[in-house]
């Protein structure tokens, strides 16, 4: 018996894993050799880092110039100044009662006497007349008691003339009283009659006694006018002075302006009921005309200042929001008297008379302060005076038409000019517009020449250029 075998069948390997693993091999050979030949062109960069600017010394860069030259400018300090008011009157009512009428408009311009409010004035009208009445009915004691003295000073006179009268005949009484002794004792008269003579003598001297007291009552009476008169004296005082009163608090009810300015907004409006020196006025009145500037300079400047206002030769000008067609003209009217020791600086305040109403309260400006000129210097247009990190620095044109890149040191501005300290001398031509297409040694074309001076050594350096 035949035994059937069956057949073993064998699969062929698959080649898609092999073809994958070469793939794969390739890619990586291929970015090797790239990160390979992009090392090499990166060394080759570093090692010649002035290919590029050799390719920009083949191209000529149109530029514009100017020639640095020796000026006298003016010391100019700049900061920053706030506008305050020259004055701010906070408007009180002085008396109390209820504002029967407002006479102006919230932000008008009110001259000084003008009328402002009213504060109804009946019931001040009513206790000044009282107060009058009063003052009359003073007076009128016054005289009353000024004719009682008067009449009492006559009584008294006339009882010290009683008194004078009386004297005398007690004089002549106790005369014939001795008299009438005499004659007694000489038997010439009776002892009556002499009894009659004494007598008499002391009803003599009786009366003279009540005279004196009436002398003294009139004197006491006159005395008590003369107080009565005194005491309505000082109530005339006393009711004048209440009147007078009672008539400036009445004037105090019409509230008028005490300054040229511009009012503010109203913290009580008509019908409202206020009190005499209330902490809230009624409202803000600002004098704008002439107005200050108030702004910081270092203290390294105080000298200069102080000097030049001293010999009349310092301006300050005001610029509103950095513009040069709105700026205005004042003059230095208070330095502080201490330096401020936090910020060393000094702070100043400028008078403008503000005309034009440029400056407002609360507004900041650009303030300038020109102090003489300390002496010549070299100065260039600000805009050939480039900036960055390393600091600032210009390109210089030189007599092959090449530039080179100086750095320099800016001492001050003024204007459109750049005082420069170190760097530039008279004479130097150097570009004021194109410096971004420029490099050290690139080539150049003069376009135009802005002229610094017109001295011999700037025609010169021209000439070169």
């Amino acid at each position: 018996m035949i035994e059937k075998v069956s057949p073993v069948v064998i699969a062929p390997k698959r080649a898609f894993p092999k073809k994958r693993l070469i793939y794969a091999l390739v890619g990586v050979a291929i970015i090797v050799l790239a990160f390979v030949m992009f090392n090499k062109s990166a060394k080759n960069g570093a090692s010649d880092p002035t290919a590029a600017a050799d390719q920009k010394h083949k191209e000529v860069v149109p530029v514009l110039t100017a020639v640095a030259s020796l000026k006298s400018l003016p010391l100019e300090v700049r900061n920053i100044g706030n506008v305050e008011a020259y004055s701010v009157v906070n408007v009180i009512a002085q008396v109390g009662g209820q504002l029967t009428h407002v006479y102006f408009t919230q932000g008008q311009d009110v001259k000084a006497g003008e009328l402002l409010f009213q504060i109804d004035p009946r019931p001040y009208q009513a206790q000044l007349a009282q107060a009058e009445a009063n003052v009359l009915r003073d007076a009128s004691q016054i005289h009353s008691a000024q004719a009682n003295l008067d009449k009492d000073t006559a009584a008294a006179k006339q009882a010290e003339a009683v008194l004078q009268k009386d004297s005398a005949q007690q004089n002549y009484a106790d005369v014939e009283v001795k008299r009438y002794q005499k004659l007694v004792a000489d038997g010439a008269v009776s002892q009556e009659q002499s009894d009659q003579m004494r007598t008499n003598s002391e009803t003599a001297g009786a009366t003279v006694l009540s005279d004196k007291a009436a002398v003294e009552n009139a004197k006491a009476v006159i005395n008590a006018d003369k107080a009565a008169i005194a005491q309505a004296k000082a109530s005339l005082a006393a009711d004048t002075s209440a009147a007078e009163n009672l008539r400036i608090q009445l004037g105090f009810t019409e509230i008028r302006s005490p300054v040229d300015g511009v009012t503010g907004a109203l913290n009580f409006y008509q019908g409202n009921v206020v009190r005499a020196n209330d902490v809230t006025p009624l409202v803000t009145i600002n004098q704008i005309a002439p107005i200050y500037v108030t702004f910081s300079v270092p203290e390294t400047n105080l000298d200069q200042i102080r000097q030049a206002q001293a010999s009349g030769k310092l301006s300050v000008r005001a610029y509103v929001d950095g513009k040069k067609q709105s700026v205005v003209e004042g003059r230095l009217s208070f330095i502080d008297n201490a330096v401020d020791k936090t910020t060393g600086a000094i702070k100043l305040r400028a008078t403008f008379p503000n005309i034009n109403r440029l400056l407002w309260p609360g507004r900041f400006v650009d303030v300038v302060v020109t102090l003489p000129q300390p002496g010549e210097a070299v100065a260039i247009p600000s805009q050939a005076v480039q900036s960055d990190q390393q600091g600032q620095s210009v390109f210089i044109v030189q007599p092959d038409n090449t530039v080179t890149f100086v750095p320099v040191e800016v001492q001050r501005t003024h204007g459109d000019l750049s005082v420069i300290s170190k760097g530039v001398k008279a004479g130097d031509v150097v570009v004021i517009d194109g410096q971004l297409k420029l490099t050290p040694g690139a080539a150049v074309r003069v376009m135009d020449s802005k002229q610094g001076s017109t001295d011999d050594s700037t025609k010169a350096a021209q000439a070169s250029s």
